[in-house]
């Protein structure tokens, strides 16, 4: 079940980062061991429009958030490392 805003409000960034990495790694079929960092691209591991697009769904629904309105008017492909998805998600919880 998704915190509701009030709760992701009060989540430490490494709690949203690891969150973000889990809906990245299930997204894209990714193993356990490979490993993950803020500056890791989504290009560089593989995530393509229709990958990003179910990343955004995934995140939506792990925090009951739209990323749409912090995307304003943009879309995923304008985010291009897990930690800009994890600012991305952290902005919409506070």
């Amino acid at each position: 079940m998704a915190p509701s805003k009030s709760e992701g409000a009060h989540m430490e960034r490494s709690e949203i980062a690891q969150k973000v990495e889990d809906c990245v790694r299930d997204a894209l079929g990714l193993a356990d061991d490979v490993t993950l960092e803020e500056s890791t691209t989504l290009k560089d591991l593989g995530a393509d429009s229709f990958d990003q697009l179910e990343i955004m769904v995934a995140l939506e629904e792990e925090f009951g958030i739209k990323l749409e309105d912090a995307l304003d008017g943009a879309d995923m492909s304008s985010i291009n490392t897990i930690g800009q998805t994890v600012d991305l998600v952290q902005g919409q919880l506070s």
